[in-house]
């Protein structure tokens, strides 16, 4: 039995939307309740003055003031019901436009299709173009303009970075003369400068790594010194600032500047962005006095 009353009560909407769309005619578009109150009121003083100074003699003139004020209130009741039913609370919304893209326009160097991989820290210039644009009130010349087209083109294609970051080297040239060289803007286009050589030059400058911290046989940290001629263990810290490649970790021991020795341990792939820790067990020599680490690629 509850199927019937939901459909009736379904169609009592559309059917009072019907009958508000058909008074249209009275009330004229985008209707007020107090415009309309006061069109009534309007219209009433017209019809009572023109009853009572115009040339219809009492008493017909006192009947048709009566008629008015009659066909006022029954106007104003028919007002009132008109807004029980919010017909006057109706308002049309002003179509709102989608908002532009300004991403195109604010960020030029994110390119619209997709990126194939995340590039490396040392390739990563998102935040000194930030700060380039802001220095130029968000409109960068156009000496920045092929420089941005390398940049997305970076973005999009890990198969040839190096070949378009030499390219992308060479659009940067424009970009330094128009720069002052004590601004802080000038930090930002050094910055980007020195990650695209980095990454040009030996891969193995993509990583830095930490001295080796030793331990003797009781695990006990010591300088390199301390442990002379004894097994002891070294932990070193990677971080791998370019692409992810397999590299070899070499701890070299030094007596003054006199290699004395070395110890070359496999370290693997560390992912772009990464950094691993290093334990490998080495023989100190006698009469080291100090050990500094290499990265070298796998199979150097």
């Amino acid at each position: 039995m509850s199927s019937p009353e939901s459909s009736s009560d379904s169609t009592e909407p559309s059917a009072n939307a019907g009958f508000l769309s058909g008074i249209e005619f009275l009330t004229g578009e985008d209707p007020n309740l107090g415009s309309f109150l006061l069109t009534i009121g309007g219209v009433t003083c017209v019809f009572i003055a023109l009853f009572q100074l115009g040339p219809v003699e009492p008493p017909v003139s006192h009947l048709l003031t009566a008629g008015v004020l009659i066909i006022t209130v029954v106007s104003s009741g028919f007002a009132a019901l008109l807004d029980s039913l919010g017909y006057f609370d109706t308002t049309t919304p002003e179509p709102v436009g989608e908002a532009p893209d300004t991403t195109e326009t604010k960020r030029p160097w994110v390119p619209a299709e997709p990126v194939s991989a995340p590039l490396p820290p040392m390739l990563n210039f998102d935040q000194e173009l930030q700060a380039l644009t802001e220095h130029y009130d968000g409109n960068l010349p156009e000496q920045f303009d092929p420089f941005i087209s390398e940049y997305k083109r970076l973005k999009t294609s890990s198969d040839n970075r190096s070949t378009i970051a030499s390219d992308l080297r060479a659009d940067l040239n424009p970009i330094g003369t128009i720069l002052d060289e004590d601004s802080p803007a000038y930090d930002h286009y050094e910055r980007i400068s020195e990650g695209l050589f980095r990454y040009i030059g030996d891969t193995a400058e993509h990583f830095t790594a930490t001295d080796p911290t030793f331990y003797n046989s009781t695990d006990t940290e010591h300088a390199v010194a301390d442990i002379n001629d004894e097994l002891g263990r070294a932990e070193v810290t990677i971080d791998n600032d370019g692409e992810a490649i397999d590299i070899d970790l070499v701890v070299e021991f030094y007596d003054g500047e006199t290699l004395l020795s070395s110890r070359s341990c496999p370290v693997g792939t560390i992912a772009s962005g990464q950094k691993k820790t290093i334990d490998t067990d080495v023989f100190v020599p006698t009469a080291a006095d100090s050990a500094t680490t290499v990265i070298k690629p796998a199979g150097e």
